[in-house]
Formats: C-alpha cells, sequence, structure tokens
C-alpha cells in the first residue's frame, strides 16, 4: 500500500493537521498573553501613588523667599561645578 492510499483526508487552515489538543494549547496560549497583559496594565493604571511634598514651605517674608531662590541657585551651581 503506498503513502497515497493511506491518506484518507488532509484538512486546511492553521493547524488544521494537528490535533485538536494542539489547537486548544494554541488558543490557550494566545489568551493567556493577552489575558496578563491587560491585567498588567489594569493594575498599573488603578496604582495609587502616594503624595511627597519637596522642599521647604513658602514663607509669608518676600525677601526671605528671594534670599532662599538665591542661595539654592548658588548651591546648584556649585554642585555642577563638581
Amino acid at each position: 500500500m503506498s503513502d497515497e492510499e493511506r491518506i484518507l483526508a488532509v484538512r486546511v487552515g492553521n493547524g488544521a493537521n494537528c490535533s485538536s489538543v494542539g489547537s486548544v494549547v494554541d488558543t490557550l496560549f494566545v489568551s493567556a498573553a493577552v489575558g496578563g497583559a491587560l491585567f498588567a496594565a489594569f493594575f498599573a493604571a488603578m496604582k495609587r501613588e502616594p503624595v511627597r511634598v519637596v522642599g521647604a514651605p513658602p514663607r509669608a517674608d518676600a525677601k526671605t523667599n528671594e534670599t532662599s531662590d538665591a542661595s539654592a541657585e548658588t548651591s546648584a551651581e556649585k554642585d555642577d561645578a563638581s
């Protein structure tokens, strides 16, 4: 009996000549990858971050603010020089 006589049917398509289990595994893999991406994106969007206040609170005296701004610029220049 030749090989051509033993072939009963040939199916066309993605994974057509595989078992149905092989097709299910491919579908589950793709579903898990998409589901994981959606899960991560959803919870990343829902994350809450604590509020941090950086720097000294503003003072009522305007001259003091100008002086502290000037000293901040001077210290920043020193940091850049080193």
